[in-house]
């Protein structure tokens, strides 16, 4: 609440689209998961907060990042999705299925902030701000505070500003292809590349970024398998002869593999099987354009045969076959006795 009332704290609130009263539950729902001597081991989900506290996933989300930007918080470890080996142990712990993990997060005080104490900040004494109240969820008042008397619509005060009224918009606005959710097939692409190589998903700082690298190379409905993509990449780095390098030597791992995926796949290539297909059909295409072109050369000649034995009869009128000369065998003399 005392960073809040400064005004780079109300500016960064108003920023984020988040009430202080929705900071404030969140806040305390992190508090109470943490580690109440350090502060750290917050891993509890977006969603998980906002089952307990009845809000959106999107707000606790925002509440979450307003707190880092506050330095109430910091990110420790970045969700991701599990390896095999990570979900077998999962499994074997809880017995459910857990599909991912999510972010590692730690309660801290931004640097140089010092707590007030008395009456330090505008009068109002620290302890009132430490053991504040948080609403509970039926807490909040469910009718409006406009009463029954007051005007619903304001009335322009001359006919002239009635003319020149605009109409109120109704276009929709639609969100960026940023936010966009991303093609169920490349995230499945994306999820089973992570699974097979568990260092490309500690490079990962999000799923979402590895899915934006696939659809910019256009294998979005191209019907790519983790396993047929891995088969591609190794077959065009054998026919490039691109050497094999450690991947733990490697900088960034990540911008290594986006540069290997260009290197030996072709943009917008389709997935080995549906190429097969795509010739295929090419062929057998290729095929019945053929034998339309031999059925219509027979009709033709079927068609035109009267014409052509009249041209062939002339031929012979006109030139008539003459006699092939017989052969006269050849006596040899009687040789003298």
């Amino acid at each position: 609440m005392d960073i809040l009332r400064t005004p780079e704290g109300e500016e960064a609130r108003r920023r984020a689209k988040v009430a202080p009263d929705t900071l404030l539950r969140v806040a305390h729902a992190d508090r109470t998961a943490a580690d109440q001597s350090t502060g750290r081991g917050v891993t509890t989900a977006h969603d998980t907060v906002a089952g307990v506290l009845g809000m959106s996933g999107k707000t606790v989300q925002r509440a979450r990042q307003l707190l880092e930007v506050l330095g109430l918080a910091v990110t420790v470890a970045e969700g991701r999705y599990l390896t095999t080996t990570e979900r077998a142990q999962a499994h074997a712990k809880h017995g459910g299925q857990q599909l991912r993990a999510a972010s590692t997060r730690a309660l801290t005080l931004p640097r140089g902030y010092t707590p007030p104490t008395g009456n330090a900040v505008a009068g109002i004494d620290s302890t009132a701000v430490e053991n504040v109240q948080l609403p509970t969820r039926r807490g909040v008042k469910n009718f409006s505070p406009v009463g029954k008397k007051s005007p619903r619509r304001a009335h322009p005060r001359t006919r002239e500003d009635a003319a020149t009224r605009r109409p109120a918009s109704t276009k929709t606005r639609q969100k960026p292809a940023s936010q966009q959710p991303r093609p169920i097939d490349v995230q499945r692409l994306a999820a089973g590349l992570c699974a097979r190589m568990s260092w490309l998903d500690r490079a990962t700082s999000h799923l979402g970024k590895l899915c934006d690298v696939l659809i910019a190379h256009g294998l979005t409905g191209r019907g790519w398998t983790a396993e047929s993509l891995l088969d591609a990449i190794q077959r065009g780095r054998l026919e490039r002869r691109i050497p094999l390098v450690d991947v733990a030597s490697q900088r960034d791992p990540f911008g290594y593999f986006v540069w290997l995926l260009r290197a030996t796949v072709d943009a917008g290539s389709p997935a080995p099987f549906l190429q097969l297909q795509v010739e295929s059909r090419r062929r057998a295409e290729r095929q019945a354009l053929e034998a339309a072109h031999e059925a219509a050369r027979r009709a033709e000649i079927r068609a035109n045969a009267d014409e052509i034995a009249a041209v062939i009869a002339r031929m012979r009128e006109h030139f008539p076959s003459r006699p092939r000369p017989s052969r006269r065998h050849f006596t040899p003399p009687h040789s003298a006795r």
